[in-house]
């Protein structure tokens, strides 16, 4: 079993299908149906199945709803449970799991022998759920911040808590001081660390965005490394990749990740980016892939719908929006390209109970923020809307003769953009 941390997961089962096993992926969050968390050879379970599985399952620890509902696994909790039960009864050869938040205490890591463990490129994410109180801090940390919860290592802390004794971790390159904390964790579990570089077989493939070729690299090594534990003499002991296998991963398609949509005379470049870092990737993506066509381009809009959410926490208003200024004006989209407009989207279409509802109706935030988005780019004309509905439609209205536009910010505007572009696919 294959326990992979917040890693581009669908390259995993493309490549263990090429050698005829049966995938179980279970990944978070989902963008249009709660059933693409559960999914076997790349397929989401059907409406059926699910029904059949989750009632299984809730009548297993709720039998006659009488359990105290203080007691009740929470939504994630449940959902990681009833995977278990379908990747059981489905027989699949191998399961994938891809951890919620963090690792060292995610309702995923109840896996005690993994064949692999693989972590993606580290952010600061989740920092608020991921601190660690001074006292409990080891001692090989290093780096210090105003809330202790907003440095990397303790980030790479939470992320190396899927390491398992006995068993192999792979990971990208990171930032120094993560590698450090995992270099150290890896010691202190008993745990062979691998850092993955690249791939001799992937020097003439072309991806999407740089990160994917980084992201295949790890998928390659946790992917062998199953092989050579699991699979028949044939593929034992082999590190390099057929050539069938290498058309696939350059093909390789994830919703809301790179993904660019053609509408008739509008492109939609769509990708879940969220934190610093995945904007900075998810902008030069985006400015890469517009430098790449005709100076024709330069007679379409290139529009940015970008939704900003306003947390409850004790920290100081300024400071949010400090925080939100960053995300705005790093991603070298803003420096670079041409954009004539942007929509500013609060959460009210999504379900977020971290969100104050009163700030977000108010759209505060938002009209605050357009002045910034404003001031980053005088030529950009920024509009505030409330629902992810009005924003398609309007983008749609002001790049009527052509329109390329850019949607980030979080996994959930994704979600919501896809299903009112495409709501009768999966």
């Amino acid at each position: 079993m294959l326990l992979e941390q917040k890693a581009k997961v669908g390259l995993v089962p493309l490549l263990i299908l090429f050698y005829e096993n049966t995938v179980g992926l279970y990944t978070s969050p989902h963008l249009k149906y709660v059933r693409e968390r559960i999914q076997i050879n790349s397929k989401p379970i059907s409406e059926e199945s699910f029904a059949r599985y989750f009632f299984k399952s809730w009548d297993k620890i709720a039998p006659g709803d009488r359990l105290d509902p203080n007691d009740k696994p929470g939504y994630f909790r449940f959902l990681t449970m009833m995977s278990f039960d379908v990747f059981l009864e489905e027989q699949v050869d191998v399961a994938i799991y891809e951890t919620g938040i963090g690792g060292e205490n995610d309702a995923t890591n109840i896996i005690q022998t993994p064949v692999a463990t693989g972590i993606t490129r580290l952010g600061l994410d989740h920092t608020k759920a991921l601190k660690i109180a001074p006292e409990l801090r080891p001692t090989y940390f290093t780096l210090k911040g105003p809330d202790e919860g907003t440095t990397i290592e303790n980030i790479a802390w939470h992320k190396s808590g899927i390491f398992k004794s006995g068993c192999p971790a792979f990971s990208v390159h990171q930032q120094a001081q993560a590698e450090n904390v995992l270099y150290r964790r890896a010691e202190e579990k008993g745990v062979s660390l691998f850092f993955v570089s690249g791939h001799s077989d992937l020097s003439g493939l072309k991806f999407t965005a740089s990160v994917q070729r980084e992201n295949a690299a790890l998928a390659i090594a946790l992917t062998n490394t199953f092989l050579n534990q699991n699979a028949n003499a044939a593929h034992k002991d082999r590190s390099d990749i057929s050539q069938e296998v290498l058309r696939g991963l350059e093909s390789t398609h994830l919703p809301g990740r790179c993904q660019l949509l053609k509408e008739g005379p509008f492109e939609w470049h769509i990708d879940g980016a969220h934190t610093e870092d995945s904007l900075t990737v998810a902008g030069q993506w985006y400015a890469d892939t517009v430098n790449s066509e005709t100076l024709e381009l330069f007679s379409k809009v290139c529009l940015t719908v970008f939704k900003i959410t306003v947390y409850p926490y004790s920290t100081p208003y300024s400071a949010q929006t400090n925080w939100v200024e960053k995300k705005l004006s790093r991603p070298v989209w803003l420096k670079e390209k041409p954009v004539h407009g942007a929509l500013l989207i609060p959460a009210i279409d999504f379900a977020n109970r971290n969100s104050n509802s009163a700030t977000v109706h108010s759209l505060h935030a938002q009209k605050q923020l357009s002045a910034l988005w404003q001031s980053l780019n005088s030529k950009c004309q920024v509009t505030v809307v409330s629902t992810v509905g009005e924003a398609v439609n309007l983008a749609r209205e002001i790049g009527k003769q052509g329109m390329k536009a850019l949607v980030t910010g979080s996994f959930h505007l994704v979600g919501a953009v896809l299903l009112t572009l495409q709501p009768d696919t999966i």
